[in-house]
């Protein structure tokens, strides 16, 4: 079952919203920067492979063709080719597989921002028992700027990795300008990309590793992400694991010889998430349906006037002025208790993520995605 509304029809007919996302019956969701609810055709696709592979076996021809669809989808989505691609488990397994894999040397640097999510910080601090030197670039409100970047490098500086959205405050980065600088000065450039695939466009053109997981603003399950390796890259990048399904001849299951796959398959070593693969290959049929810059402008409609209001109601709202974040809303107010306010929304069927700034306080995040309504964030504010 295919997804063929639009955000207009979304917008204007409750009865199809309500058809086509089930968790709008019951609540007010506003959390896709944590986790997501899954759209009626993905529970449909999910649910169609499960009864078929019930009355049979799991075999890979059942959702090979999910698989190369997804590939293809996830690679036009940030324009790169499908072979870049490869299926990792989560945003932390595909950063520490690109952490684990470069070869380093004593005395290298790697730059990260400092208050990232972890996921992005934990497998570059690794490295230091290898002699590595991780610099972090200081924010005030999670912004990272290319002036920032280029104080932060010298000669010894192997790779920078940063997020393209901060979780917490929904700052950007400008991975284009940071990344074709970078990449004119030989360094490596890594991205998490958890907190915009989806949600705003993303181009990997001056990237060489990014990962993003499908449970957010893809939109899709649990256990599964994707991962970009820039095709020049695979013979620097060794693959931490490897088995049957990294070798080119992933069929022939009696040769000896370690020949890796050609393609970005080779760092996957086993077989995939079959489940995870058919609802992201939904998810991203849905996504590229609506087009993500459609999507990104829904988002920011949404987000514009949520800011303003939370503003006339004297809250602190997180990150830089709008226009330049992504669909995350932070907000915080002095003499408030914030903990107990996410509380009584969660209550109230209102779902957000209860966060913290840079510096420890807490906040809730707020993060609508496009099928969400002003008649939601109304409700909203009214519990605020």
């Amino acid at each position: 079952m295919s997804f063929s509304e639009s955000i207009e029809t979304l917008r204007a007919d409750e009865a199809v919203r309500r058809r086509e996302f089930p968790v709008v019956e019951s609540k007010v969701y506003l959390a896709h920067a944590a986790v997501c609810p899954l759209a009626r055709c993905v529970v449909s696709a999910v649910s169609d492979y499960l009864a078929q592979v019930g009355r049979g076996g799991q075999f890979e021809y059942l959702h090979a063709k999910a698989e190369a669809g997804a590939r293809a989808l996830a690679a036009a989505m940030i324009d790169a080719t499908p072979d870049e691609i490869a299926f990792v488990s989560s945003t932390s397994a595909g950063l520490s597989l690109v952490a684990a894999g470069l070869p380093w040397k004593a005395g290298d640097t790697v730059v990260i921002s400092e208050g990232d999510f972890p996921s992005n910080v934990y497998p570059w601090l690794r490295l230091e028992k290898l002699g590595v030197r991780v610099v972090p670039i200081r924010t005030r409100d999670g912004t990272v700027t290319l002036e920032q970047v280029q104080a932060h490098i010298d000669d010894r500086t192997r790779l920078v990795a940063l997020s393209s959205v901060h979780y917490a405050t929904g700052a950007r980065t400008d991975v284009d300008a940071i990344g074709a600088f970078l990449q004119s000065r030989g360094i490596l450039v890594c991205v998490d990309a958890i907190q915009s695939l989806g949600a705003v466009p993303l181009s990997a053109r001056h990237v060489d590793f990014l990962v993003a997981d499908a449970h957010k603003w893809l939109l899709g399950p649990q256990g599964l992400g994707v991962l970009f390796v820039r095709r020049s890259r695979f013979a620097e990048l060794d693959p931490v694991l490897v088995g049957w399904k990294s070798m080119e001849a992933s069929k022939d299951f009696v040769q000896q010889s370690l020949e890796l796959a050609h393609t970005a398959r080779r760092y996957e070593p086993g077989s995939l998430n079959a489940i995870g693969i058919i609802g992201l290959h939904a998810a991203l049929e849905m996504l590229q349906h609506l087009g993500v810059p459609a999507i990104a402008a829904r988002i920011a409609s949404l987000r514009a006037p949520l800011v303003a209001a939370l503003l006339r109601k004297g809250y602190e709202v997180l990150g830089p002025p709008a226009g330049t974040t992504s669909g995350i809303a932070s907000f915080l107010r002095d003499g408030t208790d914030m903990v107990a306010l996410c509380r009584t929304l969660d209550q109230a069927g209102i779902v957000t993520s209860l966060r913290h700034d840079l510096a420890g306080r807490a906040c809730i995040r707020v993060a609508p995605h496009f099928y969400n309504t002003e008649a939601e964030l109304e409700r909203l504010l009214a519990g605020v």
